[in-house]
């Protein structure tokens, strides 16, 4: 727990908040719209404003705010708040800030209140993840539901071509016609900058199962393909998004072994029952 706390310490950031509107109540505890006002001016300045200050972005903001309240209410009940561990990792990072200067900084008290909660709520995750380990018999079962699942499936190597307009893609696609390469072509069509670098492929593989479940579109599109054949039709993503796909590559899945997988899995499993935790909290909220 200490290290993760440590850990929390150096990676959160601080960010400012101030008193205004109540947007919510939780259990009593108000929050206020400028906390969402500082959240969203954050977000857009490290987006560079690829992120707007939009009614969605803010309802998304105070949701994350209630949980964050949720869970420093949680950790209070249980007097994590003066546990030796996250004092210890609380005493560390004011130590750094100071040494770095920050605590000399205009509105550092209502940063490092807000720091010093968010530290908290890592704290009461770190504790319900060491009151329910995942057991072997866990990540085993886990194993072997992936198994089944993915039993029979094919991955691909999906190349991509991705345009503003369907009339671009069509354009795109006479160029493949006309027996040029996937990776000319995407080099010349695409708007995604990592296409015109990779020539729209890119190194990973994706299984058929997942394209199924997730990404329903673009496996009809490509379901039927071999290797080294392309989209006949531009498909319609989100927005005015149209995308060309070729399949550079495509094989019979071959699934890591259990031994392999446990890492992954056991975080999977400790992910579900930290999100169960949040959930039972909802439950037992009075949130107006």
């Amino acid at each position: 727990m200490k290290k993760q706390l440590i850990a929390a310490a150096i990676l959160l950031g601080l960010t400012g908040i101030a008193t205004a509107q109540t947007v919510a109540t939780v259990n009593g505890t108000k929050i206020d719209s400028k906390e969402v006002d500082n959240q969203v001016a954050v977000l857009v300045q490290e987006s560079q404003n690829q992120i707007q200050d939009t009614p969605e972005l803010r309802k998304s903001i105070t949701g994350r705010l209630v949980t964050r309240t949720l869970l420093i209410q949680a950790a209070k009940k249980q007097n994590l708040d003066k546990d030796p561990e996250y004092l210890n990792a609380l005493n560390q990072a004011e130590a750094e800030a100071k040494r770095l200067g920050d605590d000399k900084k205009p509105g550092f008290k209502e940063e490092w209140a807000f720091f010093k909660d968010n530290l908290l709520t890592q704290a009461y995750l770190a504790s319900v993840a060491k009151n329910n380990p995942v057991k072997p018999e866990d990540v085993r079962n886990a194993y072997n539901d992936m198994v089944k699942y993915y039993s029979g499936t094919q991955e691909v190597q999906l190349g991509e071509i991705l345009t503003r307009d369907a009339d671009t893609a069509n354009k795109a696609i006479a160029k493949l016609k006309e027996k040029k390469s996937f990776a000319t072509v995407a080099k010349e069509f695409t708007i995604d900058p990592a296409g015109r670098e990779n020539g729209g492929i890119p190194k990973g593989y994706v299984a058929m199962k997942d394209l199924q479940e997730s990404a329903t579109p673009v496996y009809n599109a490509i379901k039927d393909l071999k290797k080294g054949q392309y989209t006949p039709a531009p498909v319609q993503g989100n927005g005015n998004i149209y995308a060309v796909f070729y399949v550079n590559d495509k094989r019979n899945l071959k699934l890591p072994t259990q031994k392999e997988m446990e890492p992954i899995l056991s975080r999977r499993l400790q992910s579900a029952t930290l999100a169960q935790a949040i959930d039972q909290l909802y439950k037992n909220a009075n949130i107006k």
